[in-house]
């Protein structure tokens, strides 16, 4: 009887493990190939200005240059949207075809697939990276990178700018 709960404390911490390790490869990989997450969106030449968010004077959308993430091995992008915080990536989206070799290989990378039934999300998880993969209609697919610290950082700033208004007074 040892020896059964044994292994099966085994199994449980090899689970917790690799579940751990694969929410740092997200955090490692830290974006999508050379797109970082919190990286000034100076630094990658691959990208070009496509247009201001309306009524938020901080926030922008950039989209690949032609030529440019075409593609995901033989699957095609569709789209690829990358928002920006002053400046900062903060969420890469992008959208393909849908495909079960992207996603036994997004798998491979990752572990496992986390779901949320109240939200009806599937995601994987890290403590900087969060990656959202949303299933619309019958073919297609969106993959939401997100950093996790961005929140944080914009609720500074907005800190800072009600402390300098109410200076003013």
């Amino acid at each position: 009887m040892r020896v059964i709960f044994f292994f099966l404390f085994i199994a449980l911490n090899l689970n917790a493990i690799t579940y751990a390790q694969n929410g740092k490869e997200l955090d490692r990989r830290n974006g999508f190939k050379d797109i970082k997450l919190l990286s000034n969106i100076n630094d990658n030449t691959k990208l070009e200005f496509s247009k201001d968010v309306k009524d938020k004077p901080d926030y922008a959308i950039y989209k690949p240059r032609k030529g440019q993430y075409n593609k995901i091995g033989d699957i095609n992008i569709k789209k690829l949207n990358v928002y920006v915080y002053r400046k900062q990536i903060y969420q890469i989206e992008i959208t393909t075809e849908k495909s079960m070799q992207l996603f036994k290989s997004l798998e491979k990378a990752f572990g496992k697939i986390n779901t949320s039934m109240v939200s009806k999300n599937a995601f994987w998880e890290g403590e900087k990276v969060r990656l959202n993969y949303l299933v619309e209609g019958s073919n297609k697919l969106i993959l939401r990178y997100r950093s996790r610290d961005i929140d944080k950082i914009i609720a500074i700033d907005n800190k800072k700018k009600i402390d300098s208004l109410s200076t003013e007074f």
